[in-house]
């Protein structure tokens, strides 16, 4: 048999699963913004790394890809980011020569993205109704039956 979970543990699971549907909102909304608000600037690829094996998908050949990518902000200061994608079996290593639009918040720069990551808000919106799908689903107050008096 299985035991009951206390009343801490379970307002601890609580906690934690609204912090991260909190995460998920505060993740979509900021892309979101970023294609928005963010100043748009050049960034060079540093590196492309293919991250593990072929995808599990009914495609054959795709993988996943690690995008490196740095910028250099008005004052000189230089931001690293990363992204991934996927694409074939074929892709090209990083010369140091290929530029990407990227978007940044003015005045917290390691908040960034590629500008095309940003285009599109499908992905951010699935990213923030996942967040409250979360609170709600864990936060719900349970109905509670009532037995009838005979």
């Amino acid at each position: 048999m299985a035991k009951a979970k206390s009343g801490s543990s379970k307002i601890l699971s609580r906690i934690f699963i609204s912090f991260l549907g909190a995460g998920f909102i505060l993740w979509g909304t900021s892309v979101i913004a970023l294609g928005i608000l963010g100043k748009k600037t050049t960034a060079v690829i540093t590196n492309i790394r293919r991250e593990q094996g072929e995808r599990n998908e009914a495609i054959r050949g795709r993988y996943t890809y690690i995008i490196s990518y740095s910028f250099t902000l008005p004052d000189g200061k230089t931001v690293d980011g990363y992204t991934r994608m996927i694409g074939n079996s074929v892709f090209l290593k990083a010369d140091g020569k290929s530029v990407r639009a990227v978007r940044y918040f003015n005045h917290m720069p390691f908040i960034n993205a590629l500008e095309d990551d940003t285009k599109s808000p499908a992905g951010p919106l699935i990213i923030i109704a996942t967040g409250f799908f979360l609170i709600y689903i864990i936060n719900r107050g349970r109905k509670k039956s009532l037995k009838k008096v005979s």
